[in-house]
């Protein structure tokens, strides 16, 4: 019956890291792109990853974007479309939109979460504060990515 107050709503891991993400970004609106030192003031992407899965897994440890596209234990890769809670990531590379315009460098690796299969969260040099990305915006979308799924342990519910 639809809005039986009764029926549980249950959340998949995933649902769970999109809706941290989100929650996450709203109390660190203010942070500025930058570190280490690493804080709820000063961050870049890899640590608002690592913000959002704690929130799921209190004992995740923090690592560099490359090391989570490398970390077979807690993260496998996604066959077919992402799914919120999934988590991108650009390995270094040049930005093809950029070398058009004639930059030729190699840019940083870059990791967010997925929000849904055309948008992520994360920590932007842009700022202040984790900002929400359409996937298919020029900047992005000219880069190679790849995508993960956190297959770790997770706490509660």
């Amino acid at each position: 019956m639809p809005g039986d107050p009764n029926k549980q709503i249950i959340m998949t891991t995933g649902d769970r890291i999109a809706s941290a993400a989100i929650s996450v970004a709203a109390a660190t609106s203010n942070a500025k792109y930058g570190g280490p030192p690493f804080s709820i003031h000063v961050f870049d992407c890899s640590y608002f990853v690592w913000l959002v899965l704690k929130t799921i897994n209190p004992l995740y440890k923090r690592e560099p974007s490359a090391e989570i596209a490398n970390d077979p234990l807690r993260f496998k890769p996604v066959v077919g479309p992402p799914q919120a809670g999934d988590i991108i990531y650009f390995p270094p590379a040049q930005v093809q939109w950029q070398v058009k315009r004639g930059d030729k460098r190699i840019y940083p690796g870059h990791v967010a979460i997925m929000l849904s299969p055309h948008s992520f969260i994360g920590m932007q040099t842009s700022g202040p504060g984790p900002k929400q990305v359409d996937l298919h915006n020029v900047w992005w979308n000219s880069r190679p990515s790849q995508f993960f799924r956190y297959v770790g342990p997770v706490s509660g519910k």
